[in-house]
């Protein structure tokens, strides 16, 4: 099923709203990161920061599922998105707080795609999402990778960091959870990252067109990520068991 979201509008608080807008459009990219995902989600299911619901309608028949957003205007969004939808619950949740008793030991499965990296403690939102998940529950992360790689656009974004590898996965032992799986992802991504930030001096959103442009070779970069473990990538995926 196709989804259109209502445009957020000029006043938006969220600096990153025209860049959650234009990646609406990347069909072929939003399906290589929801089906790297759903292998690992077993409903119920908690989706952090949706946003405008772009990954959050690939994930809809994992029901039941709650979605869910820090921002007001994205909360609403969602719920006039999904709101044919049955078993799809649409509620605000700041992570960087304890969860309310309603979403304790509830899911099986927690899926946080480009979250993590605005949360300046990230070693308690962890612990709370923690709180959210049945034992044995997975949590699913997705977040940008390498320091080096961290731009004016991450900074437009409120992103507070980029993740290396081991840092990741040694916050994710401190929170309390087993690591089962972690991996680069996006290698062409990170290298046109780096190098959209040293020839884009003065408008750091991403365009429609370069969206558009990328969007094009995600069939070739899919299946030769599928047969080669590689080194680097824009993001990392985690996959992590709370024992």
């Amino acid at each position: 099923m196709a989804f259109m979201a209502k445009k957020v509008g000029k006043k938006s608080k969220y600096k990153g709203t025209p860049t959650l807008e234009v990646l609406e459009g990347a069909h072929r990219y939003n399906n290589w990161i929801a089906q790297s995902i759903l292998p690992f989600v077993k409903p119920p299911v908690l989706e952090i920061g949706a946003g405008i619901g772009n990954l959050s309608a690939l994930f809809i028949h994992k029901t039941p599922i709650t979605l869910s957003d820090l921002e007001n205007e994205f909360v609403n969004i969602l719920k006039d998105k999904f709101n044919h939808e049955k078993k799809v619950l649409v509620k605000k949740f700041d992570i960087s707080i304890s969860p309310d008793s309603s979403m304790i030991k509830k899911y099986n499965t927690v899926i946080s795609v480009n979250v993590l990296e605005h949360i300046e403690d990230d070693l308690k939102a962890l612990k709370n999402l923690k709180k959210t998940l049945k034992k044995k529950g997975k949590i699913i992360l997705l977040v940008p990778a390498k320091k080096k790689a961290y731009s004016k656009l991450d900074k437009e974004l409120g992103h507070f960091k980029r993740y290396e590898k081991e840092e990741l996965s040694q916050l994710l032992t401190l929170a309390g959870f087993k690591v089962e799986k972690i991996h680069f992802f996006n290698m062409v991504g990170l290298l046109t990252w780096i190098t959209r930030n040293y020839l884009t001096s003065q408008n750091v959103q991403l365009t429609a067109r370069q969206i558009a442009m990328f969007d094009s070779i995600v069939p070739i970069l899919r299946p030769i990520e599928k047969r080669i473990k590689i080194p680097i990538g824009i993001s990392l995926i985690a996959v992590a068991t709370n024992e």
